[in-house]
């Protein structure tokens, strides 16, 4: 998602320079596309900040749960800090037995 709001703003810049070298000014039309350009690109970043913050405290929380050693339920495995740990840099709690292969993202977990 972040690569395509930088590629919306850079679009976004040259259309800018386009629209300029066009016709040198910006008439009332051009004013109003840019407008309508900025405000649409504005409200795409808010969206995306607000999904962020929700899923960044939904994984806060379960990984509070997950340190006071309460049971998650993860793709029907049940999972506690006993037998998992959780691997921070790809969120995904891995089964401490190496021969279980047992790895499960945060995003498919729920406090039980």
């Amino acid at each position: 998602m972040v690569i395509f709001i930088r590629l919306a703003a850079i679009l976004l810049l040259m259309l800018l320079f386009i629209l300029y070298l066009k016709g040198g000014r910006f008439t009332l039309a051009k004013r109003f596309i840019v407008g309508a350009l900025i405000l649409s690109l504005i409200g795409i970043i808010a969206l995306y900040e607000i999904n962020y913050a929700k899923q960044s405290r939904v994984d806060r929380e379960i990984l509070n749960a997950f340190d006071q050693n309460k049971t998650l339920v993860c793709e029907g495995h049940e999972v506690t800090s006993d037998d998992f740990t959780f691997v921070g840099g790809t969120k995904v709690f891995t089964h401490k037995n190496s021969r279980g292969q047992a790895i499960v993202s945060i995003e498919n977990c729920e406090i039980k």
